[in-house]
């Protein structure tokens, strides 16, 4: 007989289907539609390139197969989608598409934007689980039973007591999980070496507002990437 992964076993609340390709594909897309408002606020690009991309920027509007074809033929896990939606978006609005921005840029505010959604739900369950859980210690709280001490009896303690410290461990997670939104969800803009030269003394703001669309913090220091690998301009190699 065989066993069913760990995952498999309890119902997927939610998190299962936002690392999917296609979920993760759409992430990128709307990253390129903040950046293309953020830059249609500050007079980077025209407003009505900026409403093309936001308009063409869904999965369902794009080739799929154009995307694979792509993918096969450069290796590059952005560079197709860009194309595709450059496309769509016709030849003035689609050369706008991307401005100034550097692919990491994209995936990890993509990514992060699949983050929070997840840390959202895990939140929501923290929510069930906790009155659950205070229901459950006040209907134990005088259901005496042995107290544990080295792998044997101490002395009594309630059922309800043993409930209310996993009570108080995972209100302390949730409190860690929320202290960590503005350190985790971050988004940065910094373009192909992090230095905003493609965008100017108007970088930081791109970098702000695209973030705000997003519901993401604006880094302080942009970077190329905050990962320990970043890809060969060259040879698109990953180097360490």
């Amino acid at each position: 007989m065989s066993l069913q992964p760990s995952s498999m076993r309890f119902a997927d609340p939610g998190v299962r289907p936002l690392f999917d390709e296609a979920t993760r594909w759409q992430s990128w897309l709307d990253v390129e539609v903040a950046l293309a408002k953020a830059q249609a606020e500050l007079d980077i690009i025209p407003s009505s390139a900026a409403d093309i991309i936001a308009d063409n920027a869904q999965l369902e509007k794009l080739d799929d197969a154009a995307i694979r074809e792509g993918l096969l033929r450069t290796g590059h896990p952005l560079v197709p989608l860009v194309w595709e939606l450059a496309r769509v978006c016709g030849e003035e609005a689609g050369g706008y598409v991307h401005w100034g921005a550097t692919t990491q840029n994209i995936l990890e505010a993509g990514d992060n934007l699949l983050l929070k959604q997840a840390h959202g739900i895990f939140l929501r369950q923290f929510s069930v689980l906790l009155p659950a859980l205070a229901d459950v210690a006040e209907r134990g709280a005088d259901m005496a039973m042995p107290g544990r001490d080295r792998g044997q009896h101490a002395v009594p303690v309630t059922f309800g007591y043993k409930v209310a410290v996993w009570i108080d461990e995972l209100v302390r997670h949730v409190e860690r999980l929320r202290a960590l939104e503005e350190r985790v969800f971050v988004a940065m803009m910094g373009g192909a070496a992090g230095t905003y030269a493609s965008l100017g003394a108007q970088g930081p703001e791109v970098q702000i507002r695209m973030a705000r669309h997003l519901g993401l913090s604006s880094a302080n220091v942009p970077s190329r990437t905050h990962g320990a690998w970043t890809e060969c301009g060259h040879c698109g190699q990953n180097r360490q």
